[in-house]
């Protein structure tokens, strides 16, 4: 129904304003919105009726048998309200008794209560939520603010018994005019869109009771002086400051707030395009008008004030596609208006499809035909979408790209316009950081990355039938193909295909994350590459789906989220999927080995692992795969997981699955049990630079941390690994042995009693050998073989030796040195025994020292006897000279016993950084050079 009334002309400050005029204003807007509140009502049941009937009367007087009552001290009372009959009545249904007692009061902590959002258009229905302002005073204490928070929670709860969601803000107009404590609800991110809030809440709000908004009485034509017209009425008491309500005006607005309003409607049309993109090209449309926007709240008032109005014609959503009809008409941008009529035809239709009333849905459909006739909509426009009620995964994914188009394009389109660059806006604002860092995660599209369609959401009818065809080309790489039903897949062309690929995993992940899954679907599989089983696929399928819908989130990812890094919550390794192992293939080469490592098996030391896949799923909502070959794809794919994935690691990070027959479940338990050592040496706390070496074909694989992060090297043979642990290291570093490294020699089992700040020295004696192994205070490993030798002789020694450099100070204080012969009992069970060291006097006959001179030429002391060394041959008389002091002259080995030289000499730059296995390993390179 339209209204006419006549033409209201309120003058500028100077002309004739009367106050018959004001009043005449302020009860066209009531009446206005007295239509739109009896609109909500004929939406709702008769008792959530009642539920709008009483809202005021509820934060008016507290009364204990009415609903959300906390206490009798709660902040109560609203200007100028007063229940009438019908309210009366609906509290007569909580309290027989209940009379209605006028108060009058010296302050009312309620200013006002309005309703806010689509309760007041054409989309809303039974199912909507509504926002509640509930508007109080802005000396409000702290413990009354809590009180009247406590009531609108009690009022949301009976609401909620009714069937109808609320949302109530508790605003204080004084502080929102200012730009302050913006709420913040689901259709806006609060201070980045205070404006863009604040017109909104003109256009749509349904007044409900007390102060009416004071920006009902500023005319149109003075919006642009709306502070100086407000202060002209208040001072010139045209109005009264106890009557209104001020929210402040529109006439400020930063650019920078576009950008954000943009930003934060793109975010909403993520996970819900169609509703949030009528939205986000009305941001695109006042953004084109800039300085001067034409706000619609200013249209939705010129009406009013020209006494020209319906409620149908100044429907909130019907203004907005109005607005942005003619944006895009000018703009000359057909696809994206016939998708801007889409979405207004989806809202106004998907809030009818919860209604019952056959009345109402007629009703919606006669409005949305007036509406495509005055806005000329194609003549079968209409008709084809009401014919696609039900959306399948092929319109879906048509429809997705049109909208991230549509995205990207308003991205780039309002950053362009208000020239500034993302990365500065960003840092200026946090809200915009992290819906950028959504956006980023959502619409970028990688290679590596599943794409999740922005409506999958409404796809409805979903397909009984997957088929996986795999498509051959000459010279290029296979192409993977997903069809719905038979005939497009016999045909395997591409372009029939409902989504493309680089690999079978690629679009199976694509199916899961877009809701194709069910446990009844009929899944084949067309391909020439890959050997699956047909079980295996269905238990892969499966798999995925379990992964997929346990990590991705199911709903839209809260803000915050995007605060933090990047990081994945969990991984899927497919390793060898469709691929069969060569060993497998040749009958003659199954045989059972005793070295059953999956990454070094047999003699051969092959690697069973040819490829794996790799799907993950991070905290910011991305599904990626990755794919690693071989045995440096395992090392690489396992130190990925590790160090990018969310902290603290567990064994929930990794998931392994490969279908080989027969060789299957053994790689899954090597692979987990890989990745459980790293946790137990490297995520566990643990200080130091501890090492983990593992069998990697025939060489080895030595992981460490380095600066945080884990690393590996390979290490080709026997040596390079021995080379590698004799470094000496800044700080102690454990070592860790798997199955298989060094299971040759005594090593792995000395290193498993390593300690710190302990110099260790192991021997086990034979008939033609003492061999000798040093673990210093570092954990740097030194091995000498010394033949024909006297194990007491040179045990001794070596305490000498070690005990000179505690002595002399050349080693750090506080450091012990310990012995222990290395023993097998008959069951070759090996140990190690403590043994004690007794100094013979014999040893003592000749002390050889290492040292440099004045002019830094090196010498060596035999006894106090000098000898310099300037060349190889120089060994030779001091060689001769040695064997002099002996008893015999038997060609047996002799050792230094001390060593004084610069610590440049000896490897390092500084004397703190020295440590045993610096000398061990100088004085073993002069021995050797004496002793030949």
């Amino acid at each position: 129904m339209t209204n006419r009334f006549l033409p209201i002309h309120l003058g500028a400050p100077g002309e004739e304003i009367s106050k018959k005029d004001l009043y005449a204003v302020a009860q066209r807007f009531k009446h206005f919105n007295q239509l739109r509140l009896q609109h909500v009502q004929t939406f709702l049941q008769p008792r959530q009726q009642d539920f709008l009937k009483l809202l005021p009367l509820l934060f008016h007087q507290n009364h204990p048998l009415l609903p959300g009552f906390v206490s009798l001290e709660s902040p109560a009372g609203i200007p100028d309200y007063a229940p009438n009959k019908q309210t009366t009545d609906v509290a007569k249904q909580f309290s027989k008794g209940f009379v209605y007692k006028r108060k009058a009061l010296r302050h009312y902590p309620i200013q006002a209560i309005f309703l806010m959002g689509s309760v007041g258009s054409m989309a809303f229905s039974k199912s909507s939520d509504i926002d509640i302002w509930l508007c109080h005073s802005s000396n409000l204490a702290p413990d009354e603010l809590n009180e009247l928070r406590q009531k609108a929670r009690e009022v949301e709860k009976w609401a909620a018994s009714l069937k109808i969601e609320t949302h109530f803000f508790l605003v204080d107009p004084t502080q929102f005019s200012r730009g302050e404590n913006t709420p913040i609800s689901k259709e806006s991110s609060g201070e980045t869109q205070h404006y863009l809030l604040l017109e909104e809440f003109y256009r749509t709000s349904i007044y409900v009771a007390g102060r009416v908004p004071v920006w009902w009485l500023v005319p149109p034509q003075q919006e642009k002086y709306y502070k100086q017209y407000v202060a002209h009425l208040l001072e010139n008491r045209f109005i009264s400051e106890t009557d209104v309500v001020d929210f402040g005006g529109l006439h400020d607005m930063p650019l920078a707030e576009f950008v954000s309003a943009t930003l934060w409607h793109i975010y909403k049309s993520l996970t819900s395009p169609h509703k949030s993109l009528l939205k986000l090209l009305l941001m695109e449309s006042y953004a084109s008008e800039f300085p001067n926007p034409q706000w619609l709240c200013l249209s939705l008032k010129q009406a009013v004030y020209q006494g020209d109005f319906s409620v149908d014609r100044l429907d909130p959503y019907l203004l907005m596609y109005s607005k942005v009809d003619a944006y895009l008409r000018q703009a000359q941008s057909k696809r994206r208006l016939n998708l801007i009529r889409e979405c207004f035809y989806m809202k106004i239709m998907a809030a009818s499809e919860n209604l019952t009333e056959n009345r109402i849905r007629l009703q919606r459909e006669d409005y949305l035909l007036s509406v495509a006739n005055q806005w000329e909509w194609p003549e079968d426009f209409l008709a084809n979408l009401a014919s696609q009620k039900f959306w399948d995964i092929k319109k879906a994914s048509i429809e997705h790209v049109v909208i991230r188009d549509q995205l990207q394009q308003c991205l780039r389109m309002i950053l362009k316009f208000s020239g500034l660059p993302l990365d500065q806006a960003q840092r200026e604002n946090r809200d915009l950081k992290l819906i950028g860092r959504k956006l980023r995660a959502t619409l970028d599209l990688r290679p590596d990355k599943i794409e999740v369609l922005t409506t999958r959401t409404t796809v409805h009818a979903k397909p009984e039938l997957l088929v996986v065809v795999e498509v051959l080309a000459d010279n290029t790489p296979s192409r993977w193909c997903l069809y719905i039903d038979r005939s497009t897949s016999q045909k395997a062309l591409p372009e029939n295909a409902i989504k493309t690929g680089d690999s079978l995993l690629d679009v199976l992940c694509w199916a899961v994350v877009n809701g194709l899954y069910k446990k009844s679907l009929n899944l084949q599989l067309v391909t020439q590459s890959l050997k699956i089983a047909g079980n295996d696929f269905y238990q892969l399928f499966n798999e995925l789906h379990a992964f997929l819908t346990r990590y991705l989130p199911g709903r839209e990812n809260d803000l915050e989220v995007y605060g933090e890094p990047n990081q994945v919550l969990s991984s899927l390794l497919l390793i060898n999927l469709g691929e069969s192992l060569a060993i497998d293939a040749n009958n003659q080469q199954l045989v059972m080995s005793e070295r059953s490592d999956p990454l070094s098996y047999g003699d051969s030391r092959q690697c069973f692992v040819q490829s794996i896949q790799r799907l993950s799923v991070s905290s910011w909502g991305e599904a990626n795969l990755q794919r690693y070959l071989g045995l440096e794809g395992v090392f690489n794919c396992l130190v990925d997981v590790f160090n990018n994935s969310a902290v603290p690691l567990s064994a929930e990070n990794l998931q392994v699955l490969c279908y080989n027959p027969v060789r299957g479940r053994s790689i899954v338990m090597r692979i987990e049990a890989l990745f459980g050592n790293m946790l137990k040496f490297f995520a566990s706390g643990r200080l130091g630079l501890q090492r983990y070496i593992v069998a990697a074909e025939t060489g080895y694989g030595l992981f460490q941390l380095n600066n945080g992060s884990l690393a590996y090297y390979r290490l080709d043979t026997n040596n390079q690994l021995l080379q590698e642990l004799a470094k000496p290291n800044p700080q102690f570093s454990a070592v860790f042995f798997d199955a298989y490294v060094l299971d040759q020699t005594y090593i792995p089992s000395l290193y498993a009693q390593n300690l710190a700040d302990v110099i260790q020295v192991f021997y086990h004696a034979t008939s033609k050998h003492v061999g000798v192994y040093v673990l210093d205070e570092k954990g740097a490993l030194f091995v000498h073989q010394h033949s024909n030798a006297n194990p007491e002789h040179v045990i001794t020694h070596y305490s000498v030796f070690l005990g000179t450099l505690l002595a002399r100070g050349q080693l750090p204080d506080g450091l012990s040195v310990k012995f222990y012969e290395i023993q097998r009992n008959s069951a070759g069970v090996l140990s190690c025994q403590s043994v004690p060291v007794k100094l013979g006097g014999s040893v003592m006959d000749l002390r050889v020292r290492i040292a440099t001179d004045e002019i830094g030429a090196m010498a060596i002391y035999c006894n106090e006897e000098k000898f310099s060394v300037a060349n190889p041959d120089s060994f030779k008389p001091i060689r001769a000279h040695i064997l002099g002091y002996r008893k015999s002259h038997d060609d047996y080995p002799f050792h230094i016993t001390e060593i004084d030289v610069p610590c440049r000499l000896l490897g390092t730059d500084r004397n703190e950084q020295l440590q045993a296995a610096h000398f061990l390993n100088y004085k073993q390179k002069i021995e050797d050079k004496l002793n030949i």
